[in-house]
């Protein structure tokens, strides 16, 4: 009997989209793959970068194009544009075409209103959304998460020129999953008051120290520095266990009460979007289900989060924002 192929949407085909489309060559499930980004040039990257990748178990069915969809049903979609147009984008495919799971990149929504909007609309879509923030689903992560669970714990990442903004929604979400609980307040007083341009053009980008205070005591302290070459170190202190993580290395140490805080070496490599994406899609093509944040839960992150980063921006700065000018 042949395998019926199921239907794959990627909505953006520039640096994480077309990571996402090459993670789609390995998927062991046979599959029909549309792309689509106002940018031929984006496209041909995104193909290059598909075809670059080894022979999977099936030969995909691809297409490419430049506008949106309309009136097909999709088992999965993935939404990487960038922040400002995601919400749009988000609307005007659950709007016009029918849509059974979706894989949002983050920072989700430019705009407060919209995370509310959005949400209604996959209540009445029927859709099941999740929001890529992916140390849920690593391996090494998941290694440890059983000495940590729900205890209050200390978690700090340093680093240089790293990107504070764009990857504190990645460890507020990883400390949020450990502990149990959404709700924190952000400090924002350790942040250089002045904005520095993000990488993606038109947004912008903080160094400097972010610190949060969740409910259940676990504090998070996120500093970035603006000069150097300083590896990102992730450190995570509960009280019967330490963890020191060098992502760069894909080296980790870990040490136990239980075990006379002796310090075991570990391997701990941080797969690439290109290979988390075949396990993602696989999992939920084939149970509907996944162990990325929901969108409900990753909304209310990033609401705190983004709050008072607005906040602060705005009370540093001439421009007065209404939206939020992070990717």
């Amino acid at each position: 009997m042949t395998q019926r192929h199921k239907k794959i949407v990627i909505i953006g085909a520039g640096q994480i989209g077309s990571r996402h489309l090459q993670a789609m060559k390995s998927v062991s499930l046979p599959l029909e793959i549309l792309i689509v980004d106002p940018s031929t040039k984006s496209l041909q990257t995104a193909e290059e970068r598909y075809l670059s990748m080894p022979k999977g178990k099936f030969e995909h069915a691809l297409k490419f194009q430049n506008s949106m969809p309309n009136n097909l049903i999709f088992d999965l979609a993935i939404i990487a544009t960038c922040s400002d147009i995601r919400a749009k984008v988000t609307a005007k495919l659950l709007n016009s075409n029918r849509i059974d799971n979706l894989v949002l990149e983050k920072i989700l929504f430019a705009n407060g209103s919209d995370y509310k909007t959005i949400g209604k609309l996959l209540n009445k879509s029927d859709a099941t959304a999740w929001i890529n923030c992916p140390m849920r689903m690593m391996p090494a992560y998941q290694a440890i998460e059983k000495y940590f669970k729900k205890e209050k714990i200390s978690y700090i990442v340093t680093g240089s020129k790293f990107g504070l903004i764009t990857n504190a929604i990645h460890y507020l979400d990883h400390a949020s999953h450990l502990s149990g609980t959404t709700e924190f307040e952000i400090n924002t007083d350790g942040l250089n008051s002045k904005p520095i341009s993000s990488k993606r053009k038109g947004f912008l980008e903080f160094n400097g120290t972010l610190t949060a205070h969740f409910s259940n005591g676990s504090n998070v302290s996120l500093t970035c520095h603006p000069e150097g070459n300083a590896p990102i170190i992730v450190e995570i202190h509960g009280n019967k266990t330490k963890y020191i993580g060098r992502e760069s290395e894909g080296k980790a140490w870990l040490a136990r009460a239980d075990n006379n805080w002796h310090w075991e070496e570990l391997e701990a490599p941080i797969p690439f979007q290109s290979q988390l994406t075949t396990i993602l899609t696989e999992k939920i093509l084939n149970t509907g289900k996944c162990d990325l944040v929901s969108y409900n839960e990753s909304g209310k992150i990033h609401l705190n989060m983004l709050e008072p980063l607005r906040y602060f921006l705005n009370k540093n700065s001439k421009k007065k924002y209404k939206e939020y000018p992070f990717t």
